[in-house]
């Protein structure tokens, strides 16, 4: 029986037909498999009555449950960006999302919450449902795609000093440990999901200390990259991958705006 209504082939399947009747150039960029080290839900299983008829670690002889799919859309592409739309098949359902991704180093962007759709979860929709909004995105695939270039101009025009990527950091530490907190309205201030974890927040704060020396003015998206590079399959678990990526874009688009106040109070540097 497929894993969640649908084979994980029949759903990149799908999608992929979806490009080509929006008459988009598209191919299939990545399709990742993991275990992800979890003895009750295993992401892949080996039968070895079946190696046996074929060869040792045959693909007919592997079951996959957690599958990692980018389909590159080239249209309007830069030598800096193009656009991709990702599928995360997994135990608990299926999500998609599309977005930017940056050519030289493969990170995916996720810039706006109508840019994701799950199965599974508060937000959840139906199969049919999630490829009817797969076929809205492309439908309305220029006018979407400029949209999220925008965003990634305001995250490259703002301009942040160290002082102020310093509180950064102490912000997604402060956004984690509310998340993760007993208080009920800590938990309820910060949402169902934080950009960073705490083994994150640690590598993302070394990255941006070593761009602080080379730099003295850093920008938003400089910021946003350091947090990106995370969002990969062989990085995190499948599930986390595009929630925590808009989570990013979301804390960092809200304090540069001045929106973000996980704890209300402020604070001045007293010499």
């Amino acid at each position: 029986m497929p894993l969640r209504e649908i084979y994980h082939f029949d759903a990149i399947e799908r999608a992929l037909t979806l490009c080509q009747k929006h008459g988009l150039d598209h191919q299939i960029e990545e399709i990742f498999a993991a275990h992800n080290k979890n003895k009750q839900f295993p992401g892949t299983s080996l039968l070895e009555q079946i190696e046996k008829q074929y060869q040792p670690n045959a693909v007919e002889a592997h079951i996959l449950r957690r599958i990692f799919t980018t389909i590159r859309i080239n249209n309007y592409e830069t030598e800096e960006l193009t656009t991709t739309l990702v599928l995360a098949y997994h135990q608990e359902g299926i999500q998609a999302a599309i977005g930017p991704c940056v050519k030289a180093c493969h990170n995916q962007c996720i810039m706006f919450a109508e840019r994701r759709a799950f199965t599974y979860g508060k937000e959840r929709v139906s199969i049919e449902q999630l490829f009817n909004i797969i076929d809205g995105w492309l439908a309305g695939f220029q006018n979407q795609m400029s949209a999220d270039r925008a965003r990634i101009e305001f995250l490259k025009n703002a301009k942040l000093t160290h002082e102020q990527v310093f509180t950064f950091i102490g912000t997604l530490t402060s956004i984690r440990v509310a998340h993760d907190s007993r208080d009920k309205s800590l938990r309820d201030a910060v949402g169902d999901t934080y950009p960073l974890n705490n083994t994150q927040v640690n590598k993302v704060t070394e990255q941006l200390l070593k761009l602080m020396r080379e730099k003295p003015i850093i920008s938003g998206w400089d910021v946003y990259q350091a947090m990106n590079v995370l969002y990969k399959p062989e990085e995190a678990e499948f599930d986390t991958l595009i929630p925590q990526n808009l989570a990013a874009v979301e804390a960092l688009v809200d304090f540069i705006e001045r929106k973000n106040e996980v704890i209300d109070i402020e604070a001045e540097v007293v010499s």
